[in-house]
């Protein structure tokens, strides 16, 4: 074993066990102790890659079940979220088999303008057009990065050839770009509807969809047009201008020729796929939710042979994650249920007397700590309905105002979860094309947060202001 693996690896285990043999605070039962220790091993595992995300994430839970309940370790392995991940990603392969994808990309190419910049754009507003109506954005994602993805390649950009020519800034805009047409709709995320509740259950706060909108439009609206720019400066493709490739599109597109049976199949399946996942969830009767519609996609994909059983193990992005991220979201579900974000809020509580505060310092302090804690957390739901009772429970009694702190807690459920890759579906599906390093990825979606946040305050509240909402 080499040496900087073997260190690694050392320092992981060394972490581990520290934890694991401190005595549990007051508060915490000795168990849920110790699956903070593994979840923080687990998690320095998957930052630091002494192997990559799967095999470490199997050595961890491995040597593990030798001292926790192995029903802990491999709960997340039958959560629907790990599954949908899976799923799409599965299916996203038949786009590649049938040269569906292929055919919708050389399409978009021969209508973009002339240079990657309005590639960019061009995907941002198929995102946006999409959001009012599709109440998560991993559908959207696998909807739209599919055809991006696909367009990456037909320019000889893929994962392991010259990503960074045009298909990692492709996969980094679409994420941010997933998390702000999140936030610019109420309905652009189901995640948003828990936090309308929260805010008028402990804020005494009524939020409609147009006041959502009003209020996101100016800032939300700026992070959008900004993002294709400011990711096209700080992670740029060697592949700038677009002009050499139409030839080839049309090139491309003769080669492929007249369309396919199997083309045929798998468009009319996602076009049903789509209409699922944008009016599903509203049928009264049948039960048509994201990871239900995932599902049956794949399931009819299977049935009418456009993907085989090979095709499905050959699709190794897909089990990899779900390896993975069903251990991680396994762990912090675990978390939840011992009640240790409970008890991180009261020590929260203890440590932030803000009650004296100015209240815009507070506003920012809750804000920062919203963010701090994303680490923590790899779903936006369980994000918002485990700790934003706590941190709207800090902000009562304080001088902050309540609107001001509503408003930029509910856009920031959405642009947080850019600091990981694991923090919402977007980035797991995104990620798991391998086109961008994690480091890669996650310092891009610092950045992007850190652009979030000096346009809500430097601009977005004097908007709010401006318009009356505080």
């Amino acid at each position: 074993m080499e040496k900087k693996r073997f260190l690694k690896l050392f320092l992981i285990a060394a972490v581990t066990i520290a934890i694991w043999n401190i005595p549990a605070p007051a508060g915490l039962e000795v168990e849920t102790w110790h699956i903070v220790a593994l979840y923080l091993g687990l998690l320095l595992g998957l930052v630091i890659k002494p192997f990559s995300e799967p095999i470490i994430t199997l050595i961890i839970v491995g040597i593990a079940a030798m001292f926790m309940d192995t029903s802990i370790l491999l709960k997340g392995y039958g959560n629907n979220m790990a599954w949908f991940i899976a799923m799409v990603t599965i299916v996203c392969t038949a786009f590649v088999k049938t040269g569906l994808g292929r055919r919708i990309a050389y399409n978009l190419l021969l209508k973009s303008g002339k240079n990657t910049l309005s590639l960019g754009y061009i995907m941002v507003f198929t995102d946006l057009v999409l959001s009012p109506a599709t109440g998560s954005n991993s559908s959207r994602t696998s909807i739209i990065y599919p055809i991006f993805q696909n367009i990456a390649e037909g320019t000889g950009s893929s994962a392991k050839n010259a990503p960074r020519k045009l298909g990692a800034y492709l996969t980094v805009l679409m994420y941010a770009s997933s998390q702000g047409t999140s936030a610019l709709f109420l309905t652009g995320m189901a995640t948003n509807a828990i936090t309308v509740s929260l805010i008028t259950e402990m804020l005494g706060i009524t939020l409609t969809w147009g006041t959502w909108f009003l209020a996101s439009i100016v800032p939300v609206g700026l992070f959008l047009l900004l993002a294709p720019y400011v990711i096209y400066k700080i992670y740029p493709p060697e592949l700038k201008s677009l002009d050499d490739i139409k030839p080839l599109a049309q090139k491309g597109l003769k080669e492929l020729g007249a369309v396919t049976s199997a083309e045929k199949k798998l468009f009319v399946l996602f076009l049903l796929a789509i209409l699922g996942w944008m009016f599903g969830p509203k049928l009264p009767v049948v039960n048509l939710s994201m990871q239900v519609v995932g599902f049956v996609f794949l399931a009819l994909v299977l049935l009418l042979d456009v993907l085989d059983w090979n095709d499905v193990m050959a699709a190794k992005g897909a089990w990899s994650i779900f390896i993975w991220y069903g251990a991680f979201y396994g762990i912090a579900s675990a978390l939840s249920s011992a009640g240790f974000y409970t008890w991180l809020a009261d020590q929260l509580g203890v440590v932030l007397d803000l009650s004296q505060m100015n209240g815009m310092a507070v506003t920012v302090i809750l804000v920062l700590v919203s963010l701090a804690v994303r680490y923590f957390f790899v779903s936006n739901s369980a994000f918002v309905a485990s700790f934003y009772p706590v941190l709207f429970s800090l902000a009562v009694n304080t001088k902050a105002n309540p609107m001001v702190v509503g408003l930029l807690l509910a856009f920031f459920a959405s642009f947080g979860a850019l600091l990981t890759h694991y923090g919402n579906g977007a980035g797991l599906i995104t990620f798991a094309s391998d086109y961008v390093p994690q480091k890669d990825f996650w310092r891009v979606g610092t950045i992007m947060v850190a652009m979030a946040l000096v346009i809500f305050f430097l601009i977005g509240l004097p908007y709010w202001k401006l318009i009356g909402l505080w």
